[in-house]
């Protein structure tokens, strides 16, 4: 078989290295300009180093940091070894993780039989989260994260392809790099996605049985976490710290601002993928997808959202972000034909012709432009950061796509260059 030029540009072997490279120096470059307040350049030319050494020291003395202590290994293990300066360490490793956490996306993707072409645009869609693609900023303040998405993403090939000996020491590295991993359990014990020629009984001998090794790295984890707190004599403050979690909910809603900015948080990491969610449980016509993964997507969301509401800083948007590892390596396979309906453009004018499409659409922006280049800055947020431009862009995409869709789906006997595919016999 021939290929297209198309097709050989994409199947090229380094193809997926670069974009990921790509990506990981268009984020590190939005950090680094001098307008943008992150913590690379604190709002200014150069990297923070006096910053970013403060937040290492922070995150090996206190105690709830403290007990995740590889990424600050990391850091410290290169400074020490090359002579680099903190700040350079920081960015090193972070960003080094952040480009392999990409790759390995791409590996996951192509395990569960994703082309080439729809493994590198999750890869897109991975990087273009906003938990992702503004890490570095506060109040989104990632440290762990680049480490934790590594070994998550590994356990997750290792859990699809059952190789429990590495899922195993994959999951409990990730449990070290962030306690919070453990969140995403109940959906591998419910849903088991990517698992093929499963019995559907959750209390049949097979599932039973898997239950074993997936739950296993908890144990692990409890003891390397019993060891931690014995030997650094952490008990009364790891005591101190669990009490003080639920005053970060009070946090999150004392004033208009905070409330606002807890809202905004949710709705940066989530309401795109929701949305889309939604739109594919709607449409009637719709592929055979892998609904697995969406089911370990939402039953993640309703317990990772309001435990992080009530128990930590709902501002710090990458705490939400934690569902989304269900999402992104099937999130062309998924919504690859929503995606495809932006890109439509054809239909816009058909759309728009309409007047009341036309003024919806207006009416809808102009909202949308008042809450995000004004009120939002108006209570002191997104200041210095592209926030603002990000959520406005997000739903401008998303009301479009919903005049799209609904275009379509009330016209499907007109020529409209696009349709919705039939259901998938299989």
């Amino acid at each position: 078989m021939t290929l297209t030029r198309f097709e050989k540009i994409v199947r090229w072997p380094p193809l997926p290295y670069l974009v990921a490279l790509s990506f990981t120096l268009i984020i590190l470059g939005i950090h680094m300009l001098p307008n943008m307040d992150s913590m690379l350049n604190e709002n200014n030319t150069r990297i923070s180093h006096g910053f970013l050494k403060s937040q290492i020291d922070y995150h090996q003395e206190i105690a709830p940091f403290a007990r995740r202590p590889l990424t600050s290994f990391l850091i410290e293990s290169v400074t020490g070894k090359f002579g680099l300066r903190s700040g350079h360490a920081f960015i090193l490793i972070n960003f080094t993780l952040l480009f392999l956490s990409g790759l390995v996306l791409f590996k996951l993707s192509k395990t569960l039989k994703a082309s080439t072409e729809q493994a590198l645009a999750n890869i897109c869609a991975y990087f273009l989260s906003f938990s992702v693609l503004f890490a570095f900023f506060p109040p989104v303040f990632s440290y762990d994260e680049p480490l934790q998405y590594c070994f998550i993403l590994l356990a997750l090939i290792a859990f699809v392809q059952k190789k429990w000996a590495w899922y195993v020491p994959y999951f409990t590295l990730a449990l070290i790099s962030r306690e919070t991993s453990m969140l995403v359990l109940p959906a591998l014990l419910f849903f088991m996605p990517g698992l093929r020629k499963l019995n559907e009984n959750l209390f049949s001998k097979e599932h039973l049985r898997l239950c074993i090794p997936i739950l296993l790295p908890l144990l692990f984890y409890s003891i390397y976490l019993a060891l931690f707190i014995y030997t650094h004599d952490q008990l009364k403050a790891t005591q101190i710290e669990m009490a003080s979690r639920y005053s970060c909910f009070l946090e999150n809603f004392e004033s208009a601002k905070n409330t606002v900015e807890t809202w905004t948080s949710v709705f940066l990491a989530l309401a795109p993928f929701l949305y889309l969610v939604a739109v594919q449980m709607r449409r009637k016509q719709a592929l055979a997808s892998p609904k697995k993964w969406v089911g370990a997507f939402l039953i993640t969301v309703i317990i990772n959202t309001p435990i992080v509401i009530l128990t930590a800083f709902a501002r710090e948007t990458r705490l939400f972000a934690l569902p989304l590892f269900f999402i992104w390596p099937v999130f062309f396979q998924l919504f690859g034909q929503e995606i495809k309906l932006i890109f439509s453009f054809g239909l816009y004018s058909k759309v728009f012709k309409r007047g009341s499409y036309l003024l919806a659409f207006m009416a809808l922006n102009s909202v949308n432009f008042w809450f995000c280049f004004q009120w939002y800055p108006e209570l002191g947020l997104g200041q210095n950061t592209f926030f603002g431009e990000y959520l406005f862009l997000l739903i401008a995409l998303m009301v479009l796509h919903g005049m799209l869709y609904h275009f379509v789906e009330k016209n499907p006997e007109r020529d409209l260059n696009f349709k919705f595919p039939s259901p998938n016999p299989s």
